[in-house]
């Protein structure tokens, strides 16, 4: 078998998650979001991924509870390149890939006119809790998919299993969402759609006719 003679770093993609958008305006942004990332190929076969988003929630009840966020979040992770190449097969830079990623987003938040009840006097109260202050962090399995449709033009879609590393703090008030990750339930599932363009392939050697002559005339 010829030595793999793919070249250790092949640049870089960057790219846009639109499933993130198209999200928010089916949900009258109650819950928004937009991402996006850069990925590394190393060797095209390991891709160091960093991304970065901002999202939030501004949601109301009909008894006028309500709750208020938005936040920077950042993922950093790794994806690897599942698709093995077949012997005598066309070169291709279309992809499959698993990977992990660990997500964390220190935010604010307020909850209004909640009630609380009282279990010694009976009855119950409404607070209002205006900004409070949190960091969560959790981590990601990720499955995707990346086509190349045009000559470093690049569509795929992703899909996450998040599953939060962080509790909640004795007598903190949760956040009903939190950015990058979603509505507070302890795990939680994501869909990307992305668009991409891949920046600096690396130029292949090529021996010139010249050379191959001269070589032979040595001989």
């Amino acid at each position: 078998m010829p030595p793999d003679s793919t070249k250790w770093l092949n640049g870089f993609t960057v790219h846009v998650d639109l499933a993130s958008l198209i999200t928010s305006s089916l949900t009258n942004n109650v819950i928004y979001s937009t991402e996006g990332g850069i990925q590394m190929d190393l060797k095209h076969k390991i891709f160091p991924t960093i991304e970065l988003g901002i999202a939030g929630a501004n949601k109301s009840t009909s008894i006028n509870s309500g709750f208020k966020t938005n936040g920077v979040f950042e993922r950093i992770g790794v994806d690897f390149n599942l698709r093995k190449k077949k012997k005598d097969s066309k070169p291709t830079n279309n992809l499959f890939t698993a990977g992990l990623r660990i997500g964390m987003s220190n935010f604010n938040y307020n909850i209004k006119n909640v009630s609380i009840a009282n279990d010694y006097w009976g009855g119950s109260s409404n607070f209002d809790y205006p900004t409070q202050n949190t960091t969560k962090i959790w981590y990601e399995i990720v499955v995707g998919v990346q086509v190349e449709v045009f000559t470093n033009f690049y569509m795929g879609w992703t899909i996450r299993d998040k599953n939060l590393l962080s509790s909640d703090k004795t007598g903190e008030v949760s956040p009903w969402y939190i950015p990058g990750f979603g509505q507070n339930n302890g795990s939680s599932y994501g869909l990307n759609y992305t668009v991409g363009y891949h920046f600096w392939h690396p130029k292949k050697k090529t021996i010139s006719h010249k050379t191959v002559l001269n070589q032979k005339s040595i001989k």
